[in-house]
């Protein structure tokens, strides 16, 4: 295995000589991926006759925002295979578990318990008692289907939920558990057997979406799903992938040509998923999570109400002045879930699992 910046052999570096490295930017991707959510979100938010300027760019195949999304799966199937096959089962549930879980506790009731009662036009015991307040609650526990209403809020609105980006938290959740399961299987442990298990996944898919467990039960699932999944596959072969500039440009231009195109989805997504691994790897070191640690789960999860918080205090104001003030506001916030919650309950993890560490024996 080679070092932070390649193998001293001839030739392209593969992916695997990166294996457990640190000097990797998917901290910036990932803080780009959410910000590009918070822009994209900002035109049907404002809903002011102005249209994102990239949309004729993507000719219908996808979004800027559903392009985000995609590159977050990516990233998070690659990153959490390589968590599973190098800590083990219980490391990886912790893991995912205090990534998730506490920022999103925390979103969730500040939205029932501090944006609803601001923003809602029913009485406050009328909002407490109703049957959506104690829904939305449930969103704590990624419980599907998620409740993205709450009573009397933004109802004026063209988009009246009150953190649609939501939707994606129980994909992500299913995606750790099938994932979970595989790999406590052994289907991990071999490049063969996990590439043929893989396979036979995609083919059944293609054929029979809905009949999948935990990611089959919404059809707009099977988009991030593919992602992570891609995301999976890419570690698993990272021993045999290059990271070449050639590549790299080859993908690119594939990925270009197939927009507007049939065959889109057939194309695109390992096209994309392979320029999101280069650009982590192959671009100049940005080293974000040691200057400024890492906000994009917070961006992620708070830009939606406070776009929507927005649009309901200035109902004059354009997606482009949203997406400004907004961005201001969220990265603050996210910075602040960072450092005082995110952080901090990713730091448990160490005494959690402190007493299930087998300590060697003296000499």
């Amino acid at each position: 295995m080679g070092d932070a910046t390649g193998p001293a052999a001839p030739g392209p570096p593969m992916l695997g000589d990166y294996d457990g490295s640190r000097r990797n930017n998917f901290t910036a991707l990932r803080i780009l991926f959410a910000w590009l959510v918070l822009y994209g979100h900002s035109f049907p938010i404002t809903a002011k006759g102005i249209s994102d300027p990239l949309k004729p760019f993507f000719g219908g195949s996808i979004w800027i925002g559903e392009l985000a999304v995609s590159g977050f799966f990516a990233i998070s199937g690659f990153l959490v295979a390589a968590s599973f096959v190098r800590r083990g089962l219980l490391d990886y549930a912790v893991s995912r578990a205090l990534r998730i879980y506490p920022a999103l506790v925390v979103c969730v009731l500040l939205s029932v318990f501090l944006l609803g009662p601001v923003f809602t036009s029913l009485e406050l015991r009328a909002y407490f008692v109703h049957p959506s307040t104690r829904d939305y609650l449930w969103n704590m526990t990624l419980a599907f289907p998620i409740e993205f209403r709450l009573p009397g809020v933004f109802q004026g609105h063209l988009r009246p939920g009150v953190n649609g980006s939501l939707w994606t938290l129980p994909v992500e959740m299913s995606c750790y558990v099938l994932l979970a399961i595989a790999g406590t299987a052994g289907l991990l442990r071999s490049r063969v057997l996990a590439n043929a298990a893989m396979l036979a996944l995609l083919l059944f898919a293609s054929q029979y979406f809905a009949e999948l467990p935990l990611i089959g039960r919404a059809e707009r699932w099977a988009r991030p799903a593919l992602y992570s999944l891609l995301g999976v596959a890419c570690y698993v072969n990272r021993d045999r992938l290059p990271l070449s500039a050639p590549l790299a440009l080859f993908a690119a231009l594939l990925a270009w040509a197939a927009l507007g195109e049939e065959w889109f989805v057939f194309v695109f997504p390992p096209a994309f998923t392979y320029l999101v691994l280069f650009v982590a790897y192959r671009s100049p070191y940005l080293d974000l999570d040691g200057r400024l640690g890492d906000p994009s789960y917070g961006i992620y999860i708070y830009a939606w109400p406070v776009q929507q918080m927005l649009a309901d205090s200035l109902p004059a104001q354009g997606p482009y002045f949203n997406m400004a003030v907004a961005t201001v506001i969220v990265f603050s916030m996210a910075l602040l879930s960072w450092y005082a919650l995110e952080r901090p309950a990713l730091r448990l993890k160490g005494r959690l699992l402190k007493r299930h560490t087998v300590q060697p024996a003296a000499d």
